[in-house]
C-alpha cells in the first residue's frame, strides 16, 4: 500500500475524474519513484507494464518520422502516460522521457485493467484522459507547419520496473 495516497488522489487528470473510493482503491497499488533527467517513461513500440502519472518534473513527448523525433508537447505534473496503450493493448507511437528530475507514480497494467473491469464507470475518467491526447495531436497537427522538426541523438535509460 501506498503511504501517500494524497499527492496523487486530486493532482492528476485520471483521478480529478474518479470517486475517492475508487481513488483510495487505485492508491492501494501505487508506487512511487523518483527519477533523473533522461529517463525513458514510455517507448514507443513497447507495450508498457504499468500506467504512468507524472507528479511533478517536466516531460516531452515525441514521435520518429521519417529519420527525425518531432517534438509533440512537454508535460508537467498531473499528466497520465499509457492510458491508450494500457487499456487497448495497442504498442505506444511515441516517446515520453523526463526532460529534467521526475517524481511519478505507477500503477501495474494489469492491476488497472481488473480495476477497471470491476468498475465500468472508469471508462468515463478513461476517456477524459484520452481526449487530452487528441487535443494534443490537433495542436501539433495545426502547428506543424510553424516550426521544425526536433532531433533527438542520446538513447534515454529505460523505466525501472
Amino acid at each position: 500500500m501506498n503511504t501517500i495516497p494524497l499527492k496523487s488522489e486530486a493532482a492528476n487528470e485520471l483521478y480529478a475524474s474518479l470517486s475517492p473510493e475508487l481513488r483510495t482503491e487505485l492508491a492501494n497499488y501505487e508506487r512511487s519513484v523518483a527519477l533523473p533527467a533522461g529517463t525513458n517513461l514510455i517507448k514507443r513500440g513497447v507495450l508498457p507494464d504499468q500506467l504512468v502519472i507524472v507528479n511533478s518534473g517536466k516531460v516531452e513527448i515525441t514521435l520518429d518520422c521519417a529519420h527525425e523525433s518531432i517534438l509533440l508537447d512537454c508535460a508537467r505534473e498531473g499528466r497520465v502516460f499509457g492510458m491508450r496503450a494500457v487499456v487497448s493493448g495497442e504498442l505506444p507511437e511515441e516517446d515520453v522521457t523526463c526532460q529534467e528530475n521526475c517524481s511519478v507514480t505507477l500503477i501495474p497494467r494489469d492491476t488497472f485493467l481488473k480495476t477497471v473491469r470491476q468498475h465500468p464507470e472508469m471508462y468515463f475518467a478513461i476517456a477524459k484522459v484520452l481526449s487530452c491526447d487528441l487535443v494534443m495531436a490537433q495542436r501539433l497537427l495545426k502547428t506543424s507547419l510553424r516550426r521544425p522538426p526536433r532531433k533527438t541523438i542520446a538513447k534515454a535509460p529505460e523505466l525501472p520496473n
